[in-house]
């Protein structure tokens, strides 16, 4: 049997059979995600994100290993998945003595990695690589410097991830409309970065 045509449930139930087969397929196929999600939220903590972030992953995997059916399935797996992550993640900062960093997440008051999404067929010009690098490096700085963790965090999600409202408001235990209202100030925040930081490097090579 192919691993590589299954589903994470149908991944999940060949691990309760004891798969090592079906855990590697499934770190494989979502280990990244882990990884990128988690050191996005411990980055700005002044912890070693690369570590704390590689642990994390290990950890989420390792419980998945030794209970591989407490997916019930009820929601996606990339929304239950990364709700596994984030409060891992929470923990591991209250841990590390970062405690406020970690109240933060759960606050209104209060990086993700970017794939170009570029292919070598396409084969683009010099000056398109060097356009999508600006634009790559101006959204990676532009969320970091997001005051607001939550608006940080729904942007992620809603852009990058692709994952809907509901999915995003599962993960971070709110109402359907605070995650609206997170993602609408939240675009108005990095829209406004993303303007000065053009205005900034454009002044800087014209």
């Amino acid at each position: 049997m192919s691993m590589q045509s299954l589903s994470p449930s149908e991944l999940l139930a060949a691990m309760a059979g004891g798969d090592q087969r079906a855990l590697d397929a499934l770190y494989r196929d979502w280990s990244r995600k882990v990884r990128v999600f988690a050191h996005a939220k411990l980055v700005r903590c002044g912890l070693d994100a690369d570590a704390i972030a590689g642990e994390i992953t290990v950890d989420v995997f390792h419980d998945l290993w030794r209970d591989p059916l407490r997916y019930d399935g009820r929601v996606e797996f990339v929304t239950w998945l990364l709700t596994l992550t984030r409060n891992k993640t929470v923990d591991q900062i209250r841990r590390h003595g970062k405690r406020q960093a970690a109240e933060d997440m759960f606050s209104d008051d209060s990086t993700f990695e970017l794939e170009a999404g570029m292919h070598a067929e396409t084969a683009p010009d010099p000056l398109a690589l060097r356009e999508t690098a600006q634009r790559h490096t101006a959204v990676q700085r532009c969320l970091q410097r997001l005051r607001n963790p939550l608006q940080r965090e729904s942007l992620t999600l809603w852009a990058l991830e692709d994952l809907s409202v509901r999915d995003i408001a599962r993960i971070q235990g709110a109402p359907e409309g605070t995650v609206k209202t997170r993602l609408f100030h939240g675009r108005l925040n990095l829209k406004s970065c993303l303007e000065r930081w053009f205005v900034q490097e454009g002044g800087r090579h014209g």
